[in-house]
């Protein structure tokens, strides 16, 4: 079908091909009105921030007043409530009910809006109990691309807006809650920035079976 702002199995293109119309003509009528100091999107306001400020300084600021892993969870724990609400607003929009027609519009929405390319890998089973489970890869994360400008490594996994939206979006979508794991980040050197999502009990496992 041709789809540009994400890569999902064939069998998951048809609800993913109307999401990115949808989302397509959405942002086409992006409009920057500095006069009124608004950025909207069909009449929806956004706000376009530097995606450094967002993260590396913000990150920083908070480890230095709480300690680096409360600043992991106040930022990946953000990040999911404000995917949770952009699903549920989505849904509506479009009209849909069916879980992964709610779940498609989310990696179109988050390429649009600049957070990173989502790429859904074959082995997924995205379901509403407790088996579901998705395997996915963030070809570009903004959290990655900004600590290897800025020359910083880490030896923790990086992209905590990245894995917290994804989870609360699917955690809407399908009425079940998940979280999502970053195992492989290209901030700490590997190859590529790699997510599971599953229920919280489920993640050690899929975690431990993708890395060994």
């Amino acid at each position: 079908m041709g789809l540009k702002s994400v890569r999902v199995p064939e069998a998951l293109e048809p609800p993913f091909a109307k999401a990115e119309e949808y989302v397509e003509e959405l942002f086409a009528k992006l409009e920057r009105r500095p006069e009124e100091g608004a950025i909207r999107a069909d009449g929806d306001r956004y706000v376009l921030m530097r995606c450094e400020s967002l993260y590396a300084t913000w990150f920083d600021a908070l480890a230095q007043s709480f300690g680096e892993e409360t600043a992991r969870e106040f930022i990946y724990n953000t990040a999911r409530e404000i995917g949770r609400s952009d699903s549920e607003e989505f849904a509506k929009r479009l009209g849909v009910e069916d879980p992964v027609e709610r779940l498609s519009s989310g990696p179109v929405h988050f390429a649009h809006a600049g957070w990173a390319l989502v790429e859904i890998l074959p082995d997924s089973a995205p379901a509403t109990d407790e088996q579901y489970y998705l395997h996915y890869l963030h070809p570009n994360t903004f959290e990655a691309e900004v600590l290897k400008k800025k020359g910083r490594t880490v030896d923790a996994c990086a992209c905590l807006f990245s894995a917290g939206y994804s989870a609360g979006w699917c955690s809407e979508a399908f009425q079940l809650e998940v979280h999502g794991r970053e195992i492989r980040c290209v901030a700490k050197g590997d190859a590529q920035c790699e997510f599971v999502m599953a229920p919280m009990h489920k993640l050690d496992e899929h975690s431990e079976r993708l890395l060994g």
